[in-house]
């Protein structure tokens, strides 16, 4: 009965190996077409969504076609903002208009209406309702080929123009050989059936090209393998099954067999584009063998050893499944969630519990002192290095809170600033806000660091705006005890900082350093001096800065007021 078990068992499980090899050479070549085609479009859909972008606002009128300075400066932003893109033009419906090139950085101007082609070119593109890909055109006077999106510009209901984006198939190969592939295989894109757009390894443009042949067709490729792809001797490939994610087929050229793995794009030119690559065969036999050869190896050895691993297994699982759900606990950042680890009789396991144990109690009193929510975005963002960046930063500060404290005991006082921070991280870290430090009564914070917000001005006025709330509720409870109302100043500034960690080797702190720091302080001491007597219970400043970053906010400007320290008048602006 042994026998017969140890070779049912090696019998399935030398078949399930080979199966999960198969299934994860199947896996591999759809990861690689997957990572082909996307390779492909985040280089071609960038350039249609910037051109999409500007056509629309020349549309919704936010852009003026007819203010030459304006569109020239929309058109050479745009083109260097999207490298790929090497020119982007506007063309009015008479054929007239101007074109950014990315060679001579600068605006040309062109009268296209005596051309036919070009004719038929706009009235093609005024009927189309969106933006589309056209068919790859070559321009003898780059002596290059290109794909080109245009967008349809409409007004009001009237067609008003196109915006073209080009890009050149130099850039393309260049682009799609720089990026990763898959291993021993040759990476291809044909345009239509018998056209090559793309060979790996080759990214100069191909001789021989002109407007009735833009592209080198696929007899006149130096790659022998390539240019057999659709010869009537290929044969389904049964190796990689039926997959959905792409097509497969074997072909035999001069006595070597070869595989081609590939699947088709449709919608970036007039023909459909076929992304793909070949690999030897060999190349993959030899590695099914190798894989069975060790998997039967691995297999005897196994059974050798398996009487042994599952007495021993089972009485060292438990203890070693309780470690690692511990430590996935220790992953979520809540420590006072987490239970110590008992003692076992392993020596090992032993110790292994007796240093978690040990982690456990010295994060506990980590937590304490280092923000969850800052630990956390490190972890996820990696190391803090030093950087410049644009942020906002906040302080806030209890109006009169010196003489208030004066008159509570010491546990009162803590008690209230503790119910009080409380209260202002809270609204700070909904907002996705870090907070700095405290001092005294303030509490100084900031957005756009560690994470990267693009929208940090307006998360910094909203959670002002969310303690303006709190404190108005905290302050009804506190008078209906009877308490006295608390008061805040909040000052806000937009710049740029120095974020990371500063500090000695001994002692770091993840912290923001430089000017904007102290105009944001600043902003908070002026409200003394533009409201004395403060009958707000909440009072926010912010400076222009912020103002124009976040344009949605609601505030009003007060004036031009001199902070100290600066030269300039600084623009303040009350959020209501």
């Amino acid at each position: 009965m042994v026998v017969i078990t140890v070779v049912i068992v090696l019998g399935i499980s030398l078949t399930s190996g080979l199966t999960n090899t198969r299934d994860l050479l199947i896996d591999k070549a759809a990861t690689a077409m997957e990572s082909a085609e996307n390779d492909l479009t985040e280089l071609l859909n960038p350039a249609a969504y910037q051109t999409q972008y500007i056509a629309k606002l020349i549309g919704e009128g936010k852009l003026d076609v007819n203010n030459q300075d304006q569109l020239r400066d929309y058109l050479l932003a745009a083109v260097a903002g999207t490298p790929q893109i090497s020119t982007l033009s506007f063309v009015g419906p008479t054929l007239q208009g101007m074109a950014s090139s990315r060679d001579s950085q600068n605006i040309i101007t062109f009268d296209e209406s005596r051309d036919p082609v070009a004719r038929l070119a706009i009235r093609e593109i005024s009927n189309r309702k969106k933006g589309s890909w056209g068919q790859l055109i070559y321009v003898p006077t780059l002596q290059e080929t290109i794909l080109s999106f245009r967008e349809p510009i409409i007004q009001d209901g009237q067609f008003i123009g196109a915006l073209i984006a080009t890009i050149t198939v130099t850039t393309v190969n260049n682009r799609m050989n720089a990026a990763q592939s898959l291993t021993n295989g040759k990476r291809f894109i044909l345009y239509g059936q018998d056209h090559v757009l793309l060979q790996q390894g080759i990214s100069r443009p191909a001789s021989g090209l002109s407007v009735d042949n833009v592209v080198p067709k696929l007899e006149e490729v130096d790659d022998p393998v390539l240019r057999k792809i659709w010869s009537e001797e290929r044969e389904n490939l049964d190796l990689l099954g039926d997959s959905t994610a792409f097509e497969s087929h074997y072909l035999e050229v001069e006595d070597e067999g070869y595989i081609f793995i590939y699947k088709q794009l449709d919608g970036y030119s007039d023909k459909t584009f076929t992304i793909g690559y070949w690999i030897r065969d060999e190349d993959i036999s030899t590695e099914l063998r190798r894989l069975a050869v060790a998997g039967i190896a691995g297999l005897v050895i196994m059974l050798l050893s398996a009487l042994v691993a599952i007495v021993i297994g089972r009485r060292i699982s438990r203890p070693v499944l309780m470690l690692s759900d511990a430590s996935r606990q220790i992953s979520n950042l809540d420590f006072q969630a987490v239970k110590s680890l008992p003692r076992s009789r392993f020596t090992e396991v032993n110790e292994a519990n007796d240093a978690y144990n040990a982690m456990l109690r010295g994060l506990t009193w980590f937590e304490t002192y280092v923000p969850k929510s800052l630990v956390r975005k490190l972890m996820e963002s990696g190391e803090a290095n030093s950087e410049e960046r644009i942020v906002t930063v906040m302080f806030t500060d209890i109006t009169g809170f010196t003489p208030q404290a004066e008159g509570m005991k010491t546990e009162e006082v803590a008690n209230f600033l503790n119910h009080h921070f409380e209260l202002i991280t809270s609204c700070i870290e909904a907002e996705g806000g870090t907070v700095d430090k405290f001092i005294g009564d303030a509490v100084m914070a900031f957005w756009g660091a560690p994470e990267i917000q693009e929208d940090h001005a307006a998360r910094a006025c909203r959670a002002a705006m969310a303690i303006k709330e709190a404190i108005i509720a905290d302050n009804k409870k506190r008078r209906e005890e009877g308490l006295t109302e608390v008061h805040m100043r909040i000052g806000i500034h937009t710049g740029p900082l120095v974020v990371g960690n500063i500090g000695s080797a001994g002692r770091l702190n993840y912290t923001v350093v430089g000017d904007t720091v102290n105009t944001a302080q600043r902003m908070e001491q002026h409200g003394k001096t533009l409201s004395p007597d403060q009958k707000e219970e909440v009072f926010i400043l912010m400076t222009d800065a912020t103002y124009k970053a976040a344009p949605d906010i609601n505030a009003t400007k007060i004036g031009d007021y001199q902070l100290k320290g600066r030269q300039d008048p600084v623009t303040i602006y009350q959020l209501t």
